[in-house]
């Protein structure tokens, strides 16, 4: 078999983590067939510090002209997938296109469309699918463990330093991260589509801007503000709150002392709504981005009992009816660091799925409805009414 020729297209952070899967994997699977940035600097500098030789390319125009290529990473930000997306599409190539699909509903449905028109594989970048905890949940819910799924409560809850740091970073404007909704709840609204198999239909949403509000008497920036002492968000940049910022948020550029109340934003930072699912379930889920520490937690509610699952602490509680004693499911952690599993579980998927020919309509639905219960529920937030998801 022909080694599979990728082009990645983003030579930042999500990019680097390919190039090191790759690496890692058994010589003659793929081949890099081309490197692709607009930023020269930036892209000279990722593969010569990678030591890759494929071709550089600048623009996604050029490179959709190569005939040397059976699919791409599309690894840029977040607001920027449509494009590159729907043009390697267009020229023949399968996709592999970062989370979230997109950050607006006429992008992501553009990017579903392209990729029907083609007949060639989507496949999306969450990396949660291949955790074996959301695994086994999906195991015991499809096995019938709890009879026929009714309800489903979710607390997305982000840690409040970790919270705070999102605040100072370009996903407090909703054109580069579509909201914090999206950006830190598509990975769950994907697990929740995934265990259950079925898809949201309608959504209900309150909240806002609820914590993150205007702070009268205090400066845009910490280093200039007088009410630092009972601000448990004050930064003095020094190397502590840097350690601190790097060990939550990881190796990314430290964002300036401005102020988390006072600087311009408009993404939301406490959600609570509730979505119908094609199956009858009902999701009761609620997102906030300052709790006392940083965790996901879901329960399942059956007609025969329940599945509780804490991902902080990897394991599962079985709790069936009737009258019968909780059984308590331990799961082996993987094994690396941070989402290093997941990210060689996903690659390989979709390596899997390229070379077993998959049928391109898998995946398409998965994309779409992994970030449509963010979009109607911004919607709702906006209108005060319930939002029906319409099909991609």
């Amino acid at each position: 078999m022909n080694p599979i020729r990728l082009a990645l297209v983003g030579t930042g952070g999500r990019g680097q983590i390919y190039v090191d899967v790759v690496k890692r994997m058994p010589a003659g699977r793929v081949v890099w067939a081309a490197m692709c940035d607009r930023n020269e600097g930036v892209l000279n500098d990722f593969c010569d510090r990678n030591g890759l030789t494929a071709p550089r390319i600048l623009s996604v125009e050029e490179l959709v002209r190569r005939n040397d290529i059976d699919a791409v990473l599309i690894c840029t930000p977040d607001s920027i997938h449509r494009e590159p997306a729907v043009a390697c599409f267009e020229a023949g190539f399968h996709c592999l296109v970062e989370k979230p699909l997109a950050t607006t509903p006429e992008d992501a449905r553009a990017i579903c469309r392209a990729a029907r028109r083609s007949g060639k594989l989507l496949h999306l970048g969450f990396v949660f699918r291949y955790d074996p905890c959301i695994l086994k949940l999906r195991e015991l819910v499809a096995g019938g463990a709890i009879g026929r799924v009714i309800a489903c409560i979710t607390h997305d809850a982000i840690g409040w330093f970790h919270g705070s740091t999102y605040m100072r970073r370009w996903n407090r404007f909703r054109k580069f991260s579509g909201d914090m909704l999206l950006h830190k709840g598509c990975h769950t609204f994907d697990v929740i589509n995934f265990i259950t198999g079925a898809y949201p239909a309608r959504v209900a949403a309150f909240g806002g801007t609820e914590v993150f509000q205007p702070r009268e008497g205090a400066a845009s920036h910490c280093h200039a503000c007088r009410l630092t002492d009972d601000c448990i968000y004050y930064t003095d940049q020094g190397p502590e709150y840097r350690e601190r910022f790097y060990n939550t948020a990881g190796p990314q550029v430290l964002p300036e002392d401005m102020c988390v109340y006072n600087n311009e934003k408009d993404s939301t930072d406490t959600v609570s709504l509730t979505a119908e699912f094609t199956n009858g379930m009902r999701l009761s889920y609620t997102l906030s981005m300052v709790s006392p520490q940083g965790r996901r937690r879901m329960t399942f509610i059956g007609t025969r009992g329940e599945i509780r699952c804490d991902m902080e602490e990897y394991r599962i509680e079985y709790w069936p009816l009737p009258d019968r004693p909780v059984d308590v499911i331990e799961v082996p952690r993987p094994t690396g660091t941070g989402h290093q599993h997941h990210d060689r579980a996903l690659f390989s998927h979709f390596l899997e799925r390229l070379e077993q020919g998959d049928d391109p309509e898998r995946g398409i639905l998965d994309a779409y409805m992994s970030g449509a219960i963010p979009f109607a529920a911004l919607e709702s937030l906006q209108k005060g009414e319930v939002v029906a998801i319409p099909s991609p």
